[in-house]
């Protein structure tokens, strides 16, 4: 089984805000960014649809995906995906989408969204974004939030690394050294963090050898993988930690899968990696 950790379902079917906004969030005054990936916004919103992602997903022999809010309002003014969105996108594929929620940690009624998308939408985990959003993710003033996320028993996706693609984030607040103490604090909460840590991978890596509750996926740099130490999570029998994840679309499977198929790592690893790992989080049986 291959279970696809995170995807960004930009399709027809999301709620977009103006796509002008959108782009001025991404990229800032960069003209030539939004020049250039505008027509891509303009594309997902208009062309392309949920069924497309599982055709996709039927094509490279993806068996589920976890698909994502981007919620970055206090910090941006945008939220690509809604939870909604979500609940709608999952109802229409139930075996093959699982939705992760956003949350605007950094708003007053964030445990009420968190509330309102776990326990009225049912979607089954939460996606941060600590360097777009804006905060530290291990602030005491959020204690309350991830006590709430654990009476729900969902896991976190955090974002891990410095946040190269949208202008105004804070890099440090995406540093794994962040899930350290986050999982001292709450260790009956199950952390994935994405994208490698990058370019902390040996913090990455550390943290996770640390905590039973931390994971690592490896999504969006599979251009990065030689740096990533793959074998050290061999040596010191943590192979079960490491999640196959894409951020497709901004990291198209056609890329991403034949590079982890090229990883010199043991066909067991691999298997782990693209899905057994994943189906005990989420509870997969197959």
């Amino acid at each position: 089984m291959i279970i696809d950790m995170h995807i960004h379902p930009f399709c027809k079917e999301a709620t977009w805000p103006d796509l002008n906004k959108v782009a001025t969030a991404m990229w800032g005054t960069d003209l030539e960014k939004i020049h250039q990936f505008l027509p891509l916004l303009e594309g997902f919103a208009r062309s392309t649809s949920i069924d497309d992602y599982i055709a996709m997903m039927d094509e490279y022999n993806i068996d589920k995906a976890v698909a994502v809010s981007f919620n970055v309002q206090t910090a941006f003014g945008v939220t690509i995906v809604t939870n909604d969105d979500l609940k709608n996108m999952v109802d229409r594929y139930p075996d093959r989408l699982i939705g992760f929620a956003g949350v605007d940690v950094p708003a007053g009624d964030a445990i009420k969204q968190l509330e309102y998308a776990i326990g009225s939408l049912e979607l089954e985990g939460l996606k941060l974004v600590p360097p777009v959003q804006k905060f530290n993710i291990t602030d005491s003033k959020f204690t309350s939030f991830f006590h709430a996320m654990i009476d729900y028993n969902i896991p976190l996706w955090t974002h891990t690394g410095h946040q190269v693609s949208t202008v105004g984030s804070i890099a440090k607040f995406g540093h794994p050294q962040l899930i350290d103490e986050l999982a001292l604090k709450f260790p009956d909460l199950v952390i994935i963090m994405g994208h490698m840590g990058v370019p902390w991978f040996w913090d990455a890596f550390s943290v996770v050898l640390r905590h039973p509750n931390v994971y690592v996926d490896i999504s969006a740099h599979h251009h990065f993988f030689s740096y990533f130490p793959f074998d050290l999570f061999t040596a010191y029998d943590i192979e079960d930690k490491v999640l196959f994840a894409s951020d497709h679309p901004l990291s198209p499977w056609p890329q991403h899968l034949p590079a982890v198929e090229a990883l010199p790592i043991s066909k067991s690893f691999r298997e782990k990696i693209m899905g057994d790992n994943a189906a005990k989080i989420l509870h997969i049986k197959y």
